[in-house]
């Protein structure tokens, strides 16, 4: 059985191949590459067969971004799942460093391995390198309530996405053996954040640990589904926020003292996109009356 299952949910073929070949460079030897394609050509395909020797690949029957990261959960063979979403880059040693850090912090139940981040452009060059946590010369242990209550206080993923971290695949399933990282509604939308999402329920179990060195790199460009013109969802992950602050502060995450800094963040987060979105106005007029009477 591999140690590591790098999982590839693949949906746009603009960078798909740089990020296939960043997968099969890596350092770390002991890997599975698994290709779920939700892609509704055959440009996916078409590239996988080039690679066929270097990976396993099938087509999602139930093509969305949050069924595909389920399904390679459950397709996943490794320990060690490391999803790499098809427009981000990795590091040629991010599996393997990755992977140590989580081997060698165990014994503190560590849940989540992640690294800082370069952000690209559709030209591969590096914008911004993004390191939240402030990690410098050593692994960086950070305790998972307290990871809960700065996101809830800050309204921020500041671990970043899918591409950027490491976890278990024991840690993606409940004891029943259903998906437990994120939910579906019944109506079958999620209505969040996905990787975030996954990120808090990790941190309810244990802590997380940061590893120094940039080890992958984000991709933001016209087509991603980052971009709020052209993802109709988008509009969730705005007010997820609020569900996690609400959350954060019924389960004692965030103390009463922290409402009022939190409240004012997320005003000035719905103030940002209003515009955008004016649905938002209603909340603004909520938020401001609720913090008011604080």
């Amino acid at each position: 059985m591999p140690r590591v299952s790098i999982c590839i949910p693949a949906y746009k073929p603009d960078f798909f191949e740089q990020a296939l070949k960043s997968a099969i460079g890596q350092s770390y030897g002991d890997t599975e590459i698994i290709v779920s394609d939700d892609c509704p050509t055959d440009a996916i395909a078409n590239i996988c067969e080039r690679y066929q020797q270097h990976l396993s690949y099938s087509r999602n029957p139930k093509p969305s971004e949050f069924s595909n990261v389920i399904r390679l959960a459950n397709l996943a063979n490794g320990e060690y799942i490391k999803f790499l979403f098809d427009d981000d880059i990795l590091n040629p040693f991010c599996v393997q460093f990755l992977f140590e850090t989580l081997e060698e912090s165990r014994h503190l139940g560590t849940r989540l391995a992640f690294s800082p981040r370069y952000l690209i452009d559709g030209k591969n060059r590096i914008t911004s390198l993004v390191n939240h946590f402030g990690i410098a010369d050593e692994t960086k242990v950070i305790d998972g309530g307290a990871f809960i209550r700065v996101t809830a206080v800050n309204h921020m993923n500041l671990i970043g996405e899918f591409s950027s971290v490491m976890f278990r695949k024991e840690d993606c399933f409940d004891e029943n053996g259903a998906f437990r990282l994120f939910r579906v509604d019944e109506d079958g939308i999620f209505r969040g954040i996905l990787d975030l999402s996954a990120w808090i329920d990790l941190a309810k179990r244990g802590p997380i640990i940061g590893h120094p060195h940039p080890l992958s790199y984000f991709r933001q460009h016209a087509n991603s589904t980052s971009n709020h013109e052209i993802n109709p969802l988008f509009i969730n992950g705005i007010l997820y926020y609020e569900e996690v602050m609400k959350m954060a502060f019924e389960k004692g995450y965030m103390s009463r003292e922290d409402l009022p800094a939190s409240m004012r963040r997320l005003l000035n987060h719905y103030g940002y996109w209003q515009n955008a979105y004016p649905q938002l106005m209603a909340r603004i007029v909520e938020l401001q009356a609720m913090l008011a009477k604080l």
